[in-house]
C-alpha cells in the first residue's frame, strides 16, 4: 500500500515540476557573477580605468533622462531633449546596466533599472516594423540588461521585463525561421546581430522561464553560430569584405553572445579564423598617426570608429594568448582620444570584459613591415612604423572576398546568401598614406546599390583609385537591380580579379594585380596588369598595361584631400598637414587630365571638407593597348619645387622605365611586360619582370632583381642568377659588406668590387670572387629570418610554377600550401610566377578549399529582395 500511494502520488508532483520553469538562475551570470564584480570594480580603477572612465562619463551624462519610443531622450529636470538612432537605445541599455553593477552609487543602477522597465513597457521592439537591427539592439539590450539588473527588480518588474523577452524573441525566432533576407546571409553582419540578440535574450532568461519557450531561441541561435564559424572559417586574412567598420559592428554583439554561451552552456563556437588573424591585418593597416584608421577603405563608408575595433583585438589577444592582439589594441589605445558618448560604448563594455592586462603585449614594430592578405587580395607595403612612415596598399579581391567567392562557387554547406550590397567596385586600387596625411584616398562613401539609394553612387569605380573604360567602371558598380545576392549575377565567379605575385626585400616591395576579368566581356579586354613597385620605402611606381581587341578611352584615376592641378608633366595634389603628392606621369608621353570633386554620403566624416579631388589621366587618343607609368612622390608642400625629379629612362619607349633623382643619389627602374622578356634602355639590360639599379653619383650601390636572371648596365652586369627568382636584392656593391635579401635560395652573381663578407637576410653566408663580382654559394634551403630591425620586412620565398599556381584565386602562398585547382587553369592565369613572403600574414585557404571541392556543386541562385542598409 505504502509503495500503491508513492507512485500515486508521484505522478502529480512530477506533472507539477515540469509544468514549472526550472530554478531561476543566478544574476548577473552571463559574462560574470555577483562575486566577481568587486574584481571588475578594482580593475575599473587600476588596468582597465581608460576604457571604464568615458563609459563612467557618458553614463553620468543620462542621469535623471528618459526614453520614449521615437528615440528621444528627455531631462526630467531641465527638459533637455537628445534625438537617439533607436539601435543606440539599447546600446545604451548595456552601458547604464554595466557602469549600475561597476559604481558603488546607486542612482547609476536605479538609471539602468528605470531605462529598462521603460523600454520593456513598451512591449514590441520592432519600432520600424522591419523585424531586424533595431529590434535586435533592443532585444539583445534589454537582455544584457536584465541579466546584470535583475536582483534589484521586484517579481512584477521583472514578469513585465521577461515578458517583453519573450514577445520580442519569438518574433525575432519566427522571422528567421520564415526566411527574412538576413536569416542565411552568414557574411552578413545583420544575420550575426539578429541571432545573437535571440541567444542573449535565451542565455539572460534560462530558469526564469521554461525551457520550453528559451530553448528554441538557443538552438536556433546555436545553430546559426555555428553556420556561421564555418563560413569565417575560410577567412585566414582577417580582412572583410565590406570593411573593418561592419565586420566589427557584427562583432560587437556576435563575440559577447558566443563568449556568453561558452559561459553558461560549455559550448564554444567562438573559435574564429577571421577574428584570430585580425590582428595581424588592423597591425599591417594601422595609420601610425591615427591607430584607429587603417589604410583599406574598401567598401561602404559610414564613418570611422575610434573604439569599435578595440573589442575583437582585446578578445583575440585573449583567447588565443596572442601579444601582438594585445600590442595593436595597446598602440590604438595610447593613439587615440575617446568621447564620451555612452550609446557608442556598448562595445566597450566588452573590451572591458575580454581585456586580460596580464597578458604580454608585442609592439606592431617586432612585425615585418611587408604583409599579404589572402581573402581580400591585398598587398601592403610600408616604409617603417613610426610616425611619418609611408605606406601603401593595392586591393583587388573579388566582391565578397576569396571566402565568399569559393563558398558561392562550391556550393559548400552551410548553404546560404552571398549578400554584395556594401562592397565598392573598387579592384586594382591602391591608398597610400605618409608624413600623417592621407595623399592618394578614395573618394569613400555609401551607396547601397538600389534604385532609392541616396547618391552619388560611391560604389561606381570612378570614385576609387583604379580604372574606366569608355567612362565605365567595373562589373557590379552602381545600381544592382537583381537584388543584392550574388548569385543573382551571371558574371560574379568570372569576376575574380587578384594578386598573383607579391614579394620583399630590405628596400623594395613588388606586387602585381591582375585586372582582366573586372570589367564587361564586350570591351574585349585581355589584360589590366597592374605593377607596384615601392622604391627605397620613399616612393611607388604604377606600372598598368591594358590591352584590349579594339580602341578604348582609358583613364586612370588617382584621388586627393584637397585639391589638384596639373603641372607639366606633373598632377600635383594637396593632402593634409601641409603635405602634397606629386604624381609624375612618364607614360604615355601625351596625355590630358581632368579633375572632379566628388561628395559621396558620409565622405564628410572622412574629410572635414566634405569632398575629395579625383584626378583622371587619358592616352590623348584612343587605342587598343596602353601603358600607364606614373611615379608617386611625396613631398611637404613647403618643397614641392625641389622635390625628386623624375624621368624617362629612354624617351624613344617612356612606357620602359624612370629614373628618379634626389640629390646625389638616382634610382633606375626598368620593367617588361612579363618574366621571360629582355629589354635595352636607357643604357641598362634586364631579363626579367623588373629591376631597379641606385646610384650614389655615378657608383652603382642597390641592385633589385624582380622575376628576372639578369641586370647589367652599360659597363657590366650587376647582378645575375641561374634561375628567376621572386624578388632579390643586392645592397652595399660599393662597400665591404654586401647584404642580400629576399629569396634565401640560389647562387646570385653580385657586382662587389670591395667586399669581403656577404649577409643574406642577416646570416653570413660562403662566398668566392670571380673579378669584380662575387658569387655566392647555392643554398639548400631558405635562410633563417633574422630580426626586422636589423633587415628590414622580412624576405619572400619563391615556388616553381605548377597546377596550383594557375588555380582561379590564385593567391601567392608559401611552399607546401598551393590550393588545389577548381577547374582547369587557363593559360594566361600562370604569367607571372607565384611569389609568396614570409612576410605575409594572411592565412592560407588551401586546406579549407580542398574541403569546399569535396563538399558540393554550385551553388543555388536565388533571387533576393532588396532590404535597408545596415551600418
Amino acid at each position: 500500500m505504502k509503495h500503491f500511494l508513492t507512485r500515486r502520488w508521484a505522478l502529480p508532483w512530477l506533472v507539477l515540476l515540469v509544468s514549472l520553469p526550472a530554478l531561476a538562475g543566478p544574476h548577473p551570470g552571463l559574462f560574470f557573477e555577483a562575486s566577481q564584480v568587486e574584481a571588475l570594480r578594482q580593475k575599473a580603477q587600476t588596468t582597465h580605468q581608460a576604457i571604464y572612465q568615458p563609459m563612467l562619463k557618458g553614463a553620468t551624462s543620462y542621469l535623471g533622462s528618459t526614453v520614449s519610443p521615437s528615440g528621444l531622450v528627455t531631462w526630467k529636470a531641465t527638459g533637455k531633449t537628445l534625438q537617439l538612432e533607436r539601435r543606440e537605445i539599447g546600446n545604451l541599455l548595456v552601458v547604464l546596466a554595466f557602469v549600475g553593477q561597476l559604481s558603488t552609487e546607486p542612482q547609476y543602477l536605479e538609471l539602468a533599472k528605470g531605462w529598462l522597465l521603460t523600454v520593456s513597457s513598451w512591449g514590441n521592439l520592432d519600432l520600424d516594423g522591419t523585424h531586424d537591427l533595431i529590434q535586435a539592439h533592443l532585444l539583445g539590450g534589454a537582455a544584457v540588461a536584465y541579466d546584470l539588473v535583475a536582483p534589484k527588480l521586484s517579481a512584477s518588474e521583472a514578469s513585465r521585463v521577461r515578458a517583453t523577452l519573450q514577445q520580442n524573441a519569438n518574433a525575432l525566432m519566427q522571422s528567421s525561421k520564415g526566411g527574412e533576407w538576413w536569416a542565411d546571409e552568414y557574411l552578413q553582419n545583420h544575420n550575426w546581430v539578429n541571432h545573437a540578440a535571440l541567444g542573449l535574450a535565451a542565455l539572460a532568461t534560462r530558469g526564469d522561464l521554461p525551457d520550453s519557450t528559451t530553448q528554441p531561441w538557443l538552438e536556433l541561435a546555436t545553430g546559426n553560430a555555428r553556420k556561421v564559424k564555418r563560413v569565417l572559417d575560410l577567412v585566414t586574412d582577417g580582412l572583410w569584405h565590406e570593411g573593418f567598420g561592419y565586420v566589427t559592428y557584427g562583432l560587437s554583439w556576435h563575440l559577447p553572445f558566443v563568449s556568453a554561451l561558452e559561459r553558461v552552456t560549455g559550448t564554444d563556437v567562438g573559435d574564429l579564423a577571421l577574428v584570430k588573424a585580425m590582428p595581424r591585418a588592423l597591425a599591417a593597416t594601422q595609420l601610425p598617426e591615427r591607430p584607429y584608421q587603417s589604410l583599406l577603405l574598401h567598401g561602404n563608408f559610414y564613418a570611422i570608429s575610434k573604439d569599435m575595433g578595440l573589442m575583437p583585438l582585446r578578445y583575440a589577444a585573449t583567447r588565443y594568448r596572442d601579444p601582438v592582439a594585445q600590442g595593436t589594441a595597446d598602440t590604438w589605445l595610447r593613439g587615440t582620444t575617446f568621447s564620451s558618448y555612452a550609446p557608442e560604448h556598448n562595445q566597450r563594455v566588452f573590451e572591458f570584459l575580454f581585456y586580460d592586462a596580464t597578458l604580454r603585449s608585442a609592439e606592431p614594430r617586432a612585425l615585418p613591415l611587408d604583409w599579404y592578405g589572402d581573402n581580400q587580395q591585398v598587398a601592403v607595403f610600408r616604409g617603417g612604423w613610426d610616425k611619418g612612415s609611408l605606406l601603401f596598399a593595392l586591393k583587388n579581391g573579388p566582391y565578397g572576398g576569396m571566402a565568399g567567392w569559393q563558398w558561392l562557387k562550391s556550393g559548400m554547406e552551410p548553404r546560404g546568401t552571398l549578400n554584395i550590397s556594401h562592397d565598392h567596385a573598387d579592384d586594382n586600387g591602391f591608398y597610400l598614406y605618409g608624413q600623417g596625411s592621407w595623399l592618394a584616398p578614395e573618394a569613400p562613401g555609401y551607396y547601397i546599390g538600389h534604385s532609392g539609394s541616396p547618391g552619388p553612387a560611391a560604389n561606381q569605380t570612378v570614385f576609387h583609385n583604379s580604372l574606366t573604360i569608355d567612362g565605365v567602371g567595373q562589373l557590379g558598380e552602381g545600381v544592382r537591380d537583381r537584388s543584392d545576392s550574388a548569385a543573382s549575377y551571371n558574371w560574379y565567379l568570372e569576376r575574380k580579379g587578384g594578386i598573383p605575385f607579391f614579394g620583399s626585400s630590405e628596400h623594395f616591395g613588388y606586387t602585381i594585380g591582375d585586372g582582366a576579368s573586372l570589367y564587361a566581356s564586350s570591351f574585349g579586354l585581355r589584360r589590366w596588369d597592374r605593377h607596384a613597385l615601392f622604391l627605397d620605402r620613399k616612393w611607388v611606381v604604377l606600372r598598368d598595361v591594358v590591352q584590349a581587341s579594339r580602341s578604348h578611352v582609358y583613364r586612370w584615376s588617382c584621388h586627393f584631400m584637397n585639391g589638384a592641378a596639373r603641372e607639366g608633366g606633373w598632377l600635383h595634389g594637396r593632402g593634409e598637414n601641409g603635405q602634397a603628392l606629386g604624381v609624375a606621369v612618364v607614360a604615355p608621353e601625351s596625355f590630358d587630365v581632368s579633375f572632379t570633386e566628388q561628395r559621396p554620403v558620409h565622405v564628410q566624416k572622412f574629410n572635414p571638407t566634405g569632398s575629395v579631388t579625383n584626378a583622371e589621366v587619358k592616352p590623348t587618343t584612343a587605342a587598343a593597348n596602353v601603358t600607364f607609368l606614373t611615379a608617386l612622390v611625396p613631398t611637404p608642400e613647403s618643397a614641392w619645387a625641389s622635390r625628386p625629379a623624375v624621368k624617362a629612362l629612354d624617351a624613344r619607349s617612356p612606357d620602359a622605365g624612370l629614373k628618379l633623382t634626389e640629390g646625389s643619389a638616382t634610382s633606375y627602374a626598368l620593367f617588361n611586360d612579363l618574366p621571360g622578356q629582355s629589354r635595352d634602355a636607357g643604357g641598362f639590360r634586364l631579363t626579367g619582370l623588373a629591376g631597379v639599379v641606385r646610384y650614389e653619383g655615378s657608383t652603382p650601390t642597390r641592385v633589385l632583381l624582380v622575376q628576372g636572371t639578369s641586370l647589367s648596365d652599360a659597363s657590366r652586369t650587376l647582378i645575375s642568377q641561374p634561375d628567376a627568382t621572386g624578388v632579390l636584392e643586392a645592397d652595399g656593391l660599393a662597400s665591404d659588406t654586401l647584404r642580400l635579401s629576399g629569396t634565401g635560395q640560389g647562387s646570385p652573381r653580385v657586382h662587389a668590387p670591395l667586399a669581403t663578407r656577404v649577409l643574406w637576410n642577416g646570416v653570413e653566408v660562403p662566398f668566392h670572387r670571380e673579378g669584380d663580382a662575387l658569387v655566392v654559394g647555392k643554398l639548400a634551403a631558405p635562410l633563417p629570418i633574422t630580426s626586422p630591425e636589423a633587415t628590414g620586412p622580412l624576405p619572400p620565398a619563391v615556388l616553381e610554377p605548377s597546377a596550383s599556381d594557375a588555380s582561379e584565386s590564385a593567391p601567392p602562398q608559401g611552399a607546401g600550401s598551393a590550393m588545389p585547382p577548381l577547374e582547369e587553369p587557363e593559360p594566361e592565369a600562370s604569367r607571372f610566377r607565384v611569389g609568396a613572403s614570409c612576410a605575409t600574414g594572411g592565412g592560407q585557404l588551401a586546406f579549407t578549399w580542398s574541403l569546399l571541392v569535396l563538399s558540393g556543386v554550385l551553388a543555388r541562385c536565388r533571387r533576393r529582395r532588396t532590404r535597408p542598409p545596415a551600418r
